[in-house]
């Protein structure tokens, strides 16, 4: 009976020594500290620079007309040719400007006739009324059909000077040195008074034409310099400053043209060729980091900055200042001296261990 009793106590403590062996703590694993790249961060003088593609313009650039409608029988210039003040673009058909002159030529003949006529009746009225055959009253009816016919007359001669100005508006002549740049009617055609037919560009100054958003407007009006780099030209630079900025923005487009004069450089800037307009505000305080230190929460962009006595990394919200090429501008949240991690910001938690690469500036 002991020996029954002796096993059966034996039997029920082998569950609560497992129980015990199992409630004994398991000793956790040492944390391995992740490595990660970094850098000091330091502090450099940057501006914000604002980058625009644009079009070479001329300053001036003219649509030349008729001044009289017509048949147009010849153009004489085409794309490209460069002209000298007085040269003719194109002309009109000359048969339908000749019946007129004709017309008014007989107009002015008829009315001299006229002319001829009332003073010879006048003068014999005169010599009547000496005579006191005529009344005065009568005297001045004779004197205004002289008049009438004289004002008939120069009226005649004011159309007929106007029908020769047309024959000579047949024309089409430039005033200004330039470059045709369009053609807008051709031979044959038949163009209302003013309607375009030529486009010309004048040779002196060139601007480039910037198409600007609207979000930009507020931090062109600060900007006092500006700089063209044409790629066609081995990324030739020539200065530049605002002339020129509409106040209404394009309807399409929804952005606002502005033009810049040109005031370096222009030897081989040709119409039409593209550029990149640079503008530098004034200059700050920055920190120039890698666009990889940055990661976000809550919507704020924020960086890590590992403690140098513990090796531990912790989140900072930081505010930045724009980009340039693969680099972020940060000018609040950050000390100089503050290491920060530049390679896999996104694997890490506050207060996680790190172990800095070699190479670490």
């Amino acid at each position: 009976m002991k020996l029954a009793a002796n096993l059966r106590a034996v039997v029920l403590l082998c569950p609560l020594l497992f129980l015990a062996a199992c409630r004994q703590e398991v000793p956790a694993k040492p944390e391995v500290p992740r490595p990660v790249r970094s850098v000091l961060a330091e502090s450099s003088q940057v501006g914000a620079v604002l980058t625009l593609p644009g079009e070479i313009r001329p300053r001036v650039e003219t649509r030349y007309g008729f001044r009289v409608g017509g048949k147009i029988s010849q153009r004489l210039v085409s794309i490209g040719d460069r002209v000298k003040p007085g040269a003719v673009l194109a002309r009109l058909d000359p048969q339908d400007i000749a019946p007129a002159i004709a017309a008014q030529t007989a107009q002015v003949q008829a009315a001299t006739t006229e002319l001829t006529l009332a003073g010879a009746e006048l003068a014999r009225q005169k010599e009547l009324r000496t005579r006191n055959y005529i009344s005065e009253a009568q005297l001045e009816r004779y004197q205004a059909a002289f008049d009438g016919a004289g004002s008939r007359l120069k009226a005649a001669q004011a159309q007929l000077d106007s029908a020769r100005n047309a024959a000579l508006f047949q024309e089409l002549k430039v005033d200004v040195s330039g470059v045709v740049t369009a053609i807008e009617a051709e031979a044959g055609q038949v163009v209302a008074a003013g309607q375009p037919v030529i486009r010309v560009a004048n040779s002196g100054e060139k601007e480039v034409l910037v198409n600007l958003p609207e979000a930009q407007v507020a931090m062109v009006k600060s900007v006092r310099m500006w700089q063209v780099t044409i790629s066609a030209l081995a990324d030739h630079r020539v200065d530049a400053q605002l002339r020129e900025l509409s106040p209404v923005a394009d309807p399409a487009s929804r952005t606002y043209p502005m033009r810049l004069s040109l005031t370096g450089d222009t030897h081989g800037v040709e119409l039409g060729m593209t550029a990149v307009v640079s503008a530098l505000q004034q200059r700050n305080s920055a920190f120039i980091l890698p666009v990889s230190v940055l990661w976000s929460q809550d919507g704020k962009p924020r960086v890590w900055i590992v403690d140098p006595k513990t090796s531990r990394v912790r989140g900072v919200t930081v505010k930045t200042g724009g980009l340039s090429d693969d680099s972020v501008h940060i000018v609040e949240g950050l000390q100089t001296g503050d290491r920060v991690v530049t390679a896999g910001a996104s694997l890490l938690s506050e207060g996680q261990q790190v172990r800095l690469l070699e190479g670490a500036r």
